[in-house]
């Protein structure tokens, strides 16, 4: 396993958590959690005067009992906040303390460069395939409990490889990945905005299908597209694999004008489908982006990285310790009183 020595490391880039958040989530005092993290022996890191929690002080300050997923973003439509959705929701786990693994196989290779990371020095998804050489020797590690498969443009032959060698889609991603699978508690699979061979391998290798879906006709287009595909997969393989759809980068005005929304979240289809938690539209997303950071890389208060943390607690459900918890209540504007505002 490589280190990210190439890029930005350290501190800055890593996904955190602040004491007081850490103290919300678990029902106790901020003294309280201090307290714990003493009796731990777990010493915080600090910016300035500030204490904060990372993924090596929250895996046995939260002792969290991960429900194990592998997850594929995709969506048959470009623009949609996809692999900054998934990029966020990865260092939200993160910050909880879990170790969660990054695989790009969009051409693009946009979620590689979000980590500031040089694919060209990397052996990516078609290397694995063609060369052999071990997924091992692929993962990067980004930052404690985070790594990242990156890609690069030469994986847009994908799908004519794994075509002509007349490859089981059903196996591959299996085959591939199965010697890491156990070191993760969650994986993330940054799909390309198509259905070819390689998105229908990725659907057939992972637990979860999660696709944005923004507020405008072309990305209901695209979830339509998505949902027939995944029925033939289903078909063709005997599976039936789950699929769920959150609101992203919305607002009321956007959501209000767009019926196609509305029809299709009304959709009985969509039934148990749709996540509760939207993410609303901000600027902070691109300027996170820009800077190779994400929402998770800083302290600063944001309803973006409040709606993010609520979507990726609903969606690994992620819950408090506390018996009764309230962890998420009024963090984010769920897709039930986004649709009423709407009315």
């Amino acid at each position: 396993m490589a280190s990210n020595e190439q890029g930005q490391s350290g501190l800055d880039v890593q996904p955190k958590m602040s004491i007081n958040k850490a103290a919300e989530f678990l029902g106790i005092s901020v003294q309280a959690v201090h307290r714990k993290l003493k009796a731990k022996n777990l010493v915080c890191p600090k910016i300035g005067n500030k204490a904060f929690i990372t993924q090596e002080i929250a895996r046995p300050l939260f002792e969290l009992k991960f429900k194990n997923k592998i997850i594929a973003g995709q969506i048959v439509k470009g623009g949609t906040g996809k692999t900054t959705a998934i990029d966020n929701i990865a260092c939200c786990a993160n910050s909880f303390g879990a170790k969660v693994l990054l695989i790009d196989i969009d051409p693009q290779g946009n979620l590689t460069d979000a980590h500031d990371v040089d694919a060209d020095e990397l052996p990516v998804l078609v290397d694995f395939i063609q060369e052999g050489i071990k997924v091992s020797d692929g993962i990067v590690n980004v930052s404690p409990g985070l790594d990242l498969i990156a890609s690069r443009i030469e994986n847009v032959v994908l799908d004519n490889i794994l075509m002509l060698k007349k490859m089981n889609l059903e196996k591959v991603f299996h085959n591939i990945f199965k010697s890491v699978i156990k070191d993760y508690d969650f994986i993330f699979i940054d799909c390309p905005p198509t259905m070819g061979a390689s998105v229908t391998a990725a659907t057939l290798f992972c637990d979860l299908i999660l696709a944005p879906l923004n507020p405008d006709k072309f990305s209901a287009k695209g979830l339509k597209i998505l949902k027939s595909e995944v029925k033939n997969i289903d078909d063709q393989y005997d599976k039936d694999i789950p699929y769920k759809v959150f609101l992203n980068k919305f607002s009321g005005n956007t959501i209000l004008s767009d019926k196609a929304i509305a029809t299709i979240i009304a959709d009985p289809d969509m039934e148990g489908r749709a996540l509760q938690t939207a993410v609303r539209y901000g600027q902070e997303i691109p300027n996170a982006t820009d800077a190779n950071k994400s929402l998770f890389s800083s302290l600063k208060k944001s309803t973006l990285r409040d709606d993010f943390e609520a979507l990726t607690m609903e969606l690994l459900e992620i819950k408090s310790p506390r018996s009764n918890s309230r962890a998420t209540s009024g963090k984010a504007s769920s897709k039930k009183r986004a649709m009423e505002e709407a009315v």
